[in-house]
């Protein structure tokens, strides 16, 4: 073995010390620098590592510390097994369809023939990042026979494709959400997705096929195909103050859960075809897609002030009609657009396009909503229900950025690589709906992003951003002269790695204003605060609103044991809702969590937190504990 490598196959070492940590580091400044030192392998994560040591002494290899300006003779592609580690697990490898070579080869924007171009080989591995396939990469240079060349020795490790993926969100004693799919990720080793899906919600379960293919004749054409039958998991809940309980809405149909029958509510379903800017090189694309969903749309609180405690399946009851949130709601969409990128040190983008979209809503068949009178149910109607319209527009986008990545670990995932895109960035779109092409409505909207990402330290980041939106349009309600306006503010940082941990920070305020779709903020649980209930605080019914909320995370960097990296985390999160700023009531929560990954099934943890509320809220006193798991970190 290269006495570079400086590691053995041994089992599972402890998590990153300080020295690891930092010796990464710089090796990533020595590499980037060209520095004839350079040690490519201490660039790596523990796991990457141990990948790169089976490649090297299987195929009889030794790095190259001085790629530069050679030519590549040679790429050299090895994927291993989803369990590569000598134990008893390789035994599943058998049920394991390992991608093909030539998949991974088409994934490179740098081939055989080429100088190397350390840029390109980190574009390379940005594209092999994809969470749906790949646990682990890495690219990283070997010495060939010829002089003055250099092979690109490709190593790559796949997520276990036949599976049972699994989201789910347990809060309030209740699983109120839970996503799974029966599914090949990797069909034939193709990287083509067949699955069937089951996504649950509090009220329904929507189930069906769904199949993507991200190569569509060898032309790196994305191909997308989905459809669900949506059938109610179980009727409604309404509280009633007579008996001091939850009890269903009278003549909502009874779901699975509630009645074990099955009751179709509605279905959607989507088709989209397109050629992405596939690399930084790309000159053009364009897009093509289809999609519609005819469902009941529901708002559920898990904290109702007239109860004397919570129920995560409770409906959000209208305060002025007194009916319960839910409603059909019909949509669909249709668009098409191009794509033109061009620069270097700043990349740009212009899309061209053209979208015509519907959406209806309408009342309930149910004796809730037919015996109701009509003012009521015209009282609802305007509370709750969105603008039925449709919209003809034809749009154009800007965008721009800075091609310049830093690969971080510990941030939306544990150890494995992620790719943040650091420098400025902003994009500014204009749309225009036009009645002569079909729409309801002549109007024009504009909106706009802006962003940049700053390094801190070694591997820690800065990020604020804002964006917002407006409709400016002549025959807007109330003499406004816009409506449906939103705007975000936000900030975002994760510190270095400081010999054990990191801490991440999340602020961010949103407001809307001019709203004519009924739309409104909420947070609780799942949605913010883990220290209350599910969306037990929102906005009044009111064409302003604003919702600040804020989080901080102390976090441990991952331990590596058996097939599992784990760490815990510490948080402390703050936020409230209203009609204004002046008027939001700040609620906050401490709490503390265990992270798990499991690298070789999916790149997304496992979280467990415990919460405990600060301040006293109807049915919610401060200091009851309140557990929820998920998957995913929190923000």
């Amino acid at each position: 073995m290269n006495p570079r490598l400086g590691f053995g196959l041994a089992p599972a070492a402890p998590a990153d010390s300080t020295s690891a940590t930092e010796a990464r580091h710089v090796a990533e400044q020595a590499c980037a620098a060209h520095d004839p030192s350079c040690d490519w392998v201490a660039t790596f994560s523990s796991l990457e590592k141990r990948s790169i040591a089976r490649t090297v002494v299987r195929r009889g290899l030794e790095i190259e510390p001085e790629p530069w300006d050679k030519v590549i003779d040679e790429v050299v592609v090895e994927n291993e097994d989803v369990f590569a580690e000598d134990n008893w697990l390789q035994f599943f490898n058998i049920f394991h369809y390992t991608t093909r070579e030539g998949r991974v080869r088409g994934e490179l924007t740098i081939q055989k023939g080429e100088v190397w171009d350390q840029a390109r080989v980190e574009e390379s591995a940005r594209r092999l990042h994809d969470p749906l396939y790949t646990s682990v990469v890495a690219l990283l240079p070997v010495k060939a026979k010829t002089p003055g060349t250099v092979k690109l020795l490709v190593i790559t490790r796949d997520i276990w494709s036949l599976r049972l993926n699994t989201q789910y969100t347990y809060q309030q004693s209740s699983l109120t959400n839970l996503s799974f799919s029966l599914s090949e990720n990797n069909f034939l080793g193709s990287r083509d997705v067949v699955a069937a899906s089951v996504v649950m919600d509090p009220g329904a379960i929507a189930i069906g096929p769904y199949f993507i293919e991200k190569n569509l004749l060898g032309k790196h054409i994305n191909l997308t195909i989905k459809f669900d039958e949506i059938i109610t998991r179980q009727a409604g809940l309404a509280y009633d103050p007579a008996t001091n309980t939850f009890n269903p809405v009278p003549g909502d149909p009874i779901g699975l859960q509630d009645g074990h029958k099955f009751h179709s509510e509605g279905s959607d379903a989507s088709v989209a075809l397109s050629l992405p800017l596939w690399s930084l090189a790309s000159k053009w694309g364009w897009g093509t897609s289809f999609s519609y969903k005819n469902a009941i749309a529901r708002s559920f609180t898990g904290s109702d002030p007239r109860a004397p405690v919570g129920n995560p399946y409770e409906l959000y009851t209208d305060p002025d009609s007194g009916l319960p949130y839910e409603f059909r709601f019909k949509t669909w969409s249709v668009s098409a657009n191009g794509v033109r990128q061009w620069g270097s040190k700043y990349k740009q983008q212009v899309s061209f396009g053209y979208s015509v979209s519907s959406q209806k809503s309408s009342l309930l068949d149910t004796p809730t909503f037919t015996n109701a009178a009509a003012s009521v149910a015209q009282q609802f109607e305007a509370d709750v229900f969105p603008r039925s319209e449709v919209i003809s527009q034809p749009y154009a986008s800007w965008t721009i950025f800075q091609p310049r990545y830093v690969t971080v670990r510990n941030v939306s995932t544990y150890e494995l690589a992620e790719d943040v895109n650091l420098g400025p960035s902003a994009s500014a779109t204009l749309a225009q709906g036009l009645s002569l092409l079909g729409g309801d409505t002549n109007f024009t909207r504009p909106s706009i992003g802006l962003g940049w990402i700053f390094p801190w330290g070694a591997d820690g980041f800065i990020h604020p951003s804002t964006s917002g939106s407006m409709r400016f349009q002549s025959n807007a309600p109330h003499g406004w002269a816009s409506i449906d306006n939103s705007a975000t503010a936000q900030l975002r940082a994760a510190t270095p790695t400081y010999s054990w941990f990191r801490v991440l920070a999340q602020a961010e305020v949103d407001t809307q204003w001019h709203n004519t779709q009924n739309s409104f903020y909420a947070i609780g649980s799942d949605s913010g605060l883990r220290g209350y209930n599910v969306n037990e605080f929102r906005s009044a019914r009111n064409d302003s609103s604003r919702r600040a909320t804020g989080q901080l995370e102390f976090r441990t960097v991952p331990v590596p044991w058996w097939v599992f990296r784990m760490g815990a985390v510490a948080f402390y999160e703050i936020g409230g809702v209203a009609e204004s700023l002046q008027r939001i009531n700040l609620y906050s929560d401490v709490g503390f969590g265990v992270r798990l990954l499991i690298p070789q099934t999916s790149r997304e943890l496992f979280r467990f937190d415990l919460a405990l509320p600060l301040q006293d809220a109807v049915g919610n006193p401060a200091l009851h504990p309140h557990f929820i798991a998920g998957f995913q970190s929190y923000f």
